[in-house]
């Protein structure tokens, strides 16, 4: 391996921890996903459970 192999694995490693450190903080702070206030947009409003 060389320079750029090893520097194409860091940054590809990187961008699937921001993408997953994205998607955590969106579920701990419960944005996005069908049960949000916004939950009219979902073509399954009718089927969350928090709604009924």
């Amino acid at each position: 391996m060389n320079g750029v192999d090893i520097a194409v694995i860091v940054i590809v490693s990187v961008a699937v921890l921001a993408v997953a450190a994205v998607l955590i903080y969106r579920k701990i702070k419960k944005k996005g996903g069908c049960c949000d206030c916004g939950c009219k947009t979902c073509p399954h409003c009718d089927k969350c459970d928090t709604k009924k």
